[in-house]
């Protein structure tokens, strides 16, 4: 019999392909919103350093009345940047998730494929197996008639 040809490998090895791309792309997409988050968590940790760190709480530290402003400033812009970067957390998680769900979609396109070849190979080992008894049998029959034919000439 002949090997075994399943006649949509063409197209499971594109899905295989197009699913390796969704998977890169989910993994970039990823990559994304962890630097986005590190570098929101990084920005929170220097607000708070930033905001515990009061001028002139402490025992004889002189009050000065400029540095007590330009630290309200920075506060500020820190605050306007980490709301930024919220929302680019968020942007960046939206996409992430989109990328997962299409990441998942061709992943499941591609074992449907690959379900089919096995349901074909299944078929093909069965056909096989059926030959391969066929031909036992067959050689099983021509040994009895052998041996009947010696034994009934003697």
């Amino acid at each position: 019999m002949r090997k075994f040809i399943f006649r949509l490998e063409a197209v499971l090895r594109h899905r295989a392909t197009v699913e390796g791309l969704r998977e890169q792309e989910f993994t970039a997409a990823q990559g994304r919103l962890d630097l986005a988050l590190a570098k929101m968590n990084e920005m929170r940790n220097e607000f708070q350093r930033i905001l515990a760190a009061r001028p002139g709480m402490k025992a004889g530290e002189i009050f000065d009345a400029q540095t007590l402003f330009d630290r309200e400033r920075y506060l500020q812009t820190l605050q306007v940047s980490l709301e930024s970067q919220e929302r680019r957390v968020e942007a960046a998680k939206m996409i992430a998730d989109e990328k997962r769900k299409i990441l998942v979609e061709a992943k499941q396109a591609r074992q449907v494929v690959e379900h089919l070849r096995g349901r074909e190979l299944a078929v093909y080992k069965a056909d096989l197996s059926r030959l391969e008894q066929h031909a036992l049998d067959e050689l099983a029959s021509l040994r009895h008639s052998a041996r009947r034919r010696e034994g009934g000439t003697s």
